[in-house]
């Protein structure tokens, strides 16, 4: 019952005063500060506003990091929970509040049990998730230079996935989050007379129509892939054909050669859609965050360890996989580890992240704390 309360209480404070990307000075505040009062190292201003507490229990042993998300998002909240937001137009809809919470509460297992564990507890808060810049920064701030881990466990919820469940599935569970913007020249002139200009709106629009055409017949489907077009921008009056149209749009991939592939279809789409009018295309392509890929050993020593401890909990470990991006991504690319997934999805509620009426139940912290406290107790015991 008493840690049970704590994660209420963090949780609820957390959630009424969430703060955007690369703002997360209350928050990161609030962290140091109950991290400290556990016994623990602190640093900050770590890739901005991001927080790292360093626990030194009993005996050498392992070092673990438990890796969490601080920022929240520019939504109006509409859950009408006692606790919502006080900051208008923010809120924690993706539960960043609920990862910070659960890791905070198994920073305080290990304080409390800190000479019957050995080894290092690495605790990372890291800012600027939505806007995928936070792990780069921590990165280049030294975060692995200072305190190297021997595995790295990141945690989400997934309202896709029944409250009191884990989700862990190794390989990619999600993808490469890229973007791009395509440029179509030609040349103006008078709506009533198309056949002396170089249309850039009908390049465009067989852009559009090539791309999706070419990516769905020449890609494998065997693996996810999506194109997605987002903005589509050009002209100035009904009777006037531009010069110039611009796309934007994003592509989502799980394996690298598909990336690349894709990047060259895109060239094949556009490049054949302005030929057929008579103009030109620029391609700006910008790779994003990569893939999740959780390392298959640290997903079988975790399994090992839910089934020994916490035999109950039903631990999903296939279907999981999506095409968002998760910058966690960044450091499991130096650390061995995973991204656990904590099912937060109720019956009849809102089940959507990003959603401004979503709000995670209190067992999905419970649940979320009994995961990473096995795993504590696994690596460090």
């Amino acid at each position: 019952m008493e840690i049970r309360g704590y994660l209420q209480r963090v949780y609820q404070e957390l959630h009424a005063h969430p703060e955007l990307s690369q703002e997360e000075v209350q928050t990161a505040q609030y962290v140091e500060a109950e991290l400290r009062r556990m016994g623990f190292s602190v640093w900050t201003q770590v890739g901005g506003h991001g927080v790292v507490g360093v626990l030194d229990l009993g005996g050498p042993g392992l070092t673990l990091a438990l890796r969490c998300d601080m920022d929240a998002l520019p939504i109006k909240e509409e859950t009408g929970v006692p606790f919502a937001s006080r900051n208008p137009g923010v809120m924690h809809a993706c539960g960043h509040d609920s990862h910070m919470t659960v890791v905070l509460g198994t920073c305080l297992f290990a304080a409390q049990n800190k000479e019957e564990l050995k080894g290092r507890l690495v605790a990372v808060f890291q800012p600027a998730e939505e806007t995928v810049g936070g792990a780069q920064g921590m990165i280049e701030d030294g975060l692995f230079d200072q305190f190297p881990p021997d595995r790295l466990v990141g945690v989400h919820n997934l309202p896709s996935l029944p409250v009191g469940c884990l989700g862990l599935q190794a390989g990619p569970i999600t993808a490469n989050a890229d973007s791009f913007r395509a440029v179509f020249h030609g040349a103006g002139g008078h709506g009533a007379l198309p056949h002396r200009t170089k249309d850039a709106i009908a390049m465009a629009a067989a852009g559009v129509q090539n791309a999706f055409a070419v990516t769905q017949r020449r890609t494998e489907a065997n693996y996810p892939q999506v194109l997605s077009f987002g903005i589509i921008q050009g002209g100035t009056s009904f009777n006037i054909i531009p010069e110039k149209v611009v796309l934007e749009g994003t592509v989502r991939t799980v394996r690298n050669e598909d990336q690349e592939q894709m990047i060259s279809l895109l060239h094949q789409a556009f490049g054949s859609a302005a030929g057929l009018y008579g103009g030109t295309y620029e391609l700006e392509y910008s790779k994003g965050v990569p893939a999740v890929v959780n390392d298959e050993q640290v997903v079988r020593e975790l399994a090992q360890f839910f089934a020994s401890q916490i035999p109950e909990i039903k631990v999903v470990s296939e279907g999981l996989a999506s095409l968002i991006g998760e910058d966690v991504s960044l450091f499991l690319q130096q650390v061995p580890g995973v991204l656990l997934y904590i099912g937060s999805g109720q019956e009849g509620a809102v089940n959507e992240l990003h959603n401004p009426r979503f709000v995670v139940p209190q067992e999905c912290l419970n649940t979320g704390w009994k995961a990473l406290t096995s795993i504590v107790k696994g690596y460090l015991g």
